[in-house]
């Protein structure tokens, strides 16, 4: 993909200037820290996670081990760091799962549980076919879904996943329905649209990239305002301006960072935040986004967290207007986001 240059969020100025602090009498961190992934080794929530583990591990000076739990959309994962101590040793790479938490029911979890260190990726959802497919942009899809009423059959890769959110938020945009049929994962779901179990998938770039090349599936469009190149295949359209109903939600997908425990010290934060900050702007993570087709998230630790309330608020309450939710977000003491 060709972008722009990263650029850092407003919060992060300050940070790159900062000294390693010193935790009472002792310097942290002082022994290997674990990075926790909440989903299977190989999707883009594992790759994230791989490609800044050495940039933050040569910035804080000691060694940075990967685990992977997977379950329950990524609530393992979470609910793993949120039983550790607030003590930095431990860094989750926490992901846009955490917002459907309190609509879906999946976990108790939500962002006030942690701290977000910084949104280092964006991956915007791709709306896919077969090639021989015969909607060939958003108005064909649209007129598409008019015409089945409920019956044209949509993979994606379940509920509270970035294409049920963004199938949800489109359907209630343009008013229509859809059969939806949930795969264990954007893979599964791609390989069921080459079976022909589905005649349609959402997934996100990096997940659909080599079938994309290999011009084994076709991107339609993705959720957001304007086109992008996908090397090896060409221009992908945006599904704005030639639909505006979604104008103001995109874009649209999932997003990646680090997070650590709610109560992680200050000092700790800002030595994170620090490592993190010159991690995210080396010429690697650029480089990274290149190679999976994602966009540069730009947020640090107040823009972060702010981020993830106001996505947490959106979505839960747009899940349960629109009857996906499993539970009322009220119930657990979300509010409606007003503007």
């Amino acid at each position: 993909m060709q972008r722009r240059s990263l650029l850092l969020g407003a919060g992060a100025a300050g940070a790159s200037a900062l000294a390693a602090p010193a935790i009472g009498q002792q310097a942290w961190p002082r022994g290997p820290i674990t990075m926790v992934v909440p989903f299977a080794a190989g999707g883009l929530t594992d790759r994230t996670a791989r490609a800044l583990q050495p940039l933050m591990q040569r910035e804080l000076g000691v060694p940075i081990g990967v685990v992977n739990m997977t379950g329950a959309s990524g609530a393992v994962g979470k609910q793993h760091v949120a039983d550790q101590p607030a003590d930095g040793n431990t860094i989750l790479l926490q992901t846009d799962a955490i917002r459907t938490y309190p609509a879906m029911g999946q976990s108790h979890l939500t962002w006030r549980d942690f701290d977000m260190i910084g949104v280092f990726v964006i991956a915007t959802t791709y709306l896919c076919v077969r090639p021989d497919s015969s909607i060939r942009n958003a108005t064909d899809f649209v007129r598409e879904l008019r015409a089945q009423d409920g019956r044209l059959s949509i993979g994606t890769a379940g509920p509270g996943t970035m294409g049920f959110v963004a199938m949800t938020a489109f359907t209630a945009r343009e008013r229509v329905r859809y059969n939806e049929v949930s795969f264990p994962g954007h893979a599964p779901a791609q390989t069921g649209l080459l079976r022909g179990d589905v005649g349609i998938v959402t997934t996100d770039a990096a997940s659909g990239r080599e079938l994309i090349i290999g011009r084994r599936i076709r991107p339609v469009f993705h959720w957001a305002a304007q086109p992008t190149q996908v090397a090896g295949f060409g221009e992908i359209p945006g599904v704005s301006p030639e639909l505006r109903s979604m104008d103001d939600m995109l874009p649209l997908g999932g997003w990646f960072g680090p997070a650590v425990k709610r109560g992680t010290p200050q000092p700790i934060l800002e030595r994170l935040t620090q490592a993190y900050t010159r991690a995210a702007a080396d010429p690697a993570a650029q480089r990274f986004l290149d190679d999976t087709g994602t966009l540069p998230g730009r947020l640090v630790r107040d823009e972060a967290n702010a981020h993830a309330e106001r996505e947490t608020r959106r979505i839960s309450w747009l899940l349960h207007d629109n009857g996906r939710s499993q539970r009322d977000p009220a119930t657990v003491n979300l509010e409606r986001l007003t503007s």
